[in-house]
């Protein structure tokens, strides 16, 4: 049997293969045309997904923070007036490489964490590549979770049940931002949940290598940081480059998820080890067989058992058990005999 041409990658779960199959690969064109007519293809998504929620009860208040330049980053807070104040606060940041997505990507987890937790989801519409580069893009987000912070009260929300989360690059960019609260004593975070996150300019580990196709590639990785850095180095990135932080201490306890079968695998493997090396607190899931963004078929295996795993993560961290958990509790539980 002739030896492979290069790296081979682990194989793909096979439920997730199937829909893979169904689904195909999106391969992203960065000719800045194309991207804007995809972004504009999001907007317009992303519109009917805020709606729905809306119909479906949920409270939406928009709001905006300031970014160190002046531009205005808008937020959006989503809640159910029902929930208990104050309320546990996920903050969230999307995905799509630092160069496309919506505040409004992620809205089945938004449902997932109000109805688990009778939290609120405040989810950042930061500005993209190559419209800003590093590290106005972390920037953004740090100043939309002091906006976050000071609403606190406002919103009833508990000032010391902060999570930020974040996607993808809306992970390397929640990465960032945790370090730039480290750093400036910034508003106290409760954790950080960083699923898959996009968290090195300069990958170069073993999954990088294996993953010159499929979805997000080795190519696509290249040319958005291309865009983020627009023509900076990784040094001047700052946060907007989390892996290169200088040391991992005292950071919030972290949360991180990444496929086998996934670019991100190496440096994601990497940044929990370097946590660890430091004495922090790092929870670390690889799941097999899993591609980036395998999340979005919720109904393989491996993605039930991904969604549990955060869900448990959370419950500890906001100290509260899930409503779904309580109520199976509930009906389980052993009554007197009348």
């Amino acid at each position: 049997m002739a030896e492979p041409d290069g790296p081979v990658r682990p194989a793909y779960d096979p439920e997730l293969e199937a829909s893979l199959r169904v689904s195909g690969v999106y391969v992203l064109d960065f000719a800045p045309e194309n991207l804007a007519a995809v972004q504009n293809d999001l907007r317009t998504w992303s519109g009917s997904a805020r709606a729905q929620l809306a119909d479906e009860g949920f409270r939406i208040e928009d709001a905006t923070a300031t970014a160190p330049d002046g531009v205005a980053v808008p937020l959006h807070h989503i809640s159910r007036l029902e929930s208990r104040e104050p309320r546990p606060c996920i903050v969230y940041i999307h995905g799509g490489g630092m160069v496309l997505g919506t505040p409004w990507d992620a809205a089945p987890d938004f449902r997932r964490w109000i109805s688990d937790f009778g939290a609120s989801v405040v989810t950042i519409d930061y500005r993209l590549a190559p419209e800003v580069t590093a590290p106005s893009l972390v920037e953004d987000c740090y100043a939309a979770l002091c906006e976050i912070s000071a609403r606190a009260t406002d919103w009833g929300i508990d000032p010391e049940s902060l999570i930020i989360a974040g996607m993808s690059a809306g992970g390397g960019l929640a990465a960032g931002v945790a370090q730039l609260a480290r750093e400036r004593g910034g508003p106290p975070l409760c954790g950080q949940l960083l699923l898959a996150p996009m968290l090195d300019p300069l990958a170069d580990g073993d999954s990088a290598r294996q993953l010159p196709h499929g979805p997000w590639n080795r190519d696509e990785n290249a040319a958005a940081w291309r865009l983020v850095l627009g023509g900076g180095d990784v040094a001047s990135a700052g946060a907007n480059a989390p892996a290169h932080a200088t040391t991992l201490s005292d950071l919030s306890p972290a949360f991180l998820e990444v496929g086998s079968a996934e670019i991100f695998r190496s440096e994601v493997i990497d940044y929990a080890g370097r946590i660890w090396a430091s004495g922090g607190d790092a929870e670390l899931h690889v799941w097999s067989g899993g591609f980036h963004g395998f999340a979005a078929y919720p109904h393989a295996a491996v993605t039930q058992g991904a969604l549990a795993a955060r869900t448990n993560w959370l419950a500890r961290r906001f100290g509260r058990v899930p409503a779904e958990a309580s109520s199976e509790e509930e009906s389980t539980s052993v009554h007197p005999a009348s």
